[in-house]
């Protein structure tokens, strides 16, 4: 869980989700269902994902500075890579 200055720490059991962690999961299943909803295609989806990603680079570079931005997105890219590099032939 990240904490950012000003921000207190909630004191939940394993089990609980915090708010952002709910509101993460409701995004992702919103966008699961567009995907699953708009893609008639291996090709479709892949497409999709590639522009979602660009979407949460313009919104993270809005809203966070660009060292926070670069973070993330490095660590994204990386996890991104580890991910799909078994399936690149």
């Amino acid at each position: 869980m990240l904490i950012y200055p000003k921000q207190k720490k909630l004191k939940m059991d394993k089990n609980s989700k915090t708010p952002a962690e709910t509101r993460l999961s409701e995004f992702f299943t919103m966008l699961m269902e567009l995907q699953n909803s708009s893609s008639k295609s291996s090709e479709d989806s892949v497409l999709l994902a590639g522009a979602m990603v660009g979407v949460a680079q313009m919104i993270l570079y809005d809203h966070l500075v660009p060292v926070e931005a670069d973070n993330i997105m490095n660590h994204n890219t990386a996890d991104f890579i580890t991910l799909i590099k078994p399936t690149i032939h």
